[in-house]
């Protein structure tokens, strides 16, 4: 089962931060945003330890200078 989260992205430079989130593999979408955060990334993995990895990779794009992220939880 797939596994996903929400990740809240602190940055001076949302838009070139959001084109290098984007081709990461693992993340499913990111948008800069207006206020704060600055932008937001909906990330997945095969189990949480693979979509850390992802997180752990946006962690490290030139720019990001912190990030706030919540594991989501499908509701039937």
């Amino acid at each position: 089962m797939k596994v996903w989260a929400y990740v809240f992205i602190t940055t001076r430079q949302p838009r070139k931060v959001v084109q290098t989130i984007r081709q990461l593999p693992g993340v499913a979408k990111a948008d800069a945003l207006f206020g704060s955060p600055d932008a937001i990334a909906i990330v997945e993995g095969e189990d949480i330890a693979s979509m850390d990895a992802v997180i752990d990779r946006i962690v490290e794009v030139p720019g990001v200078e912190g990030t706030d992220s919540k594991v989501a939880r499908w509701i039937s």
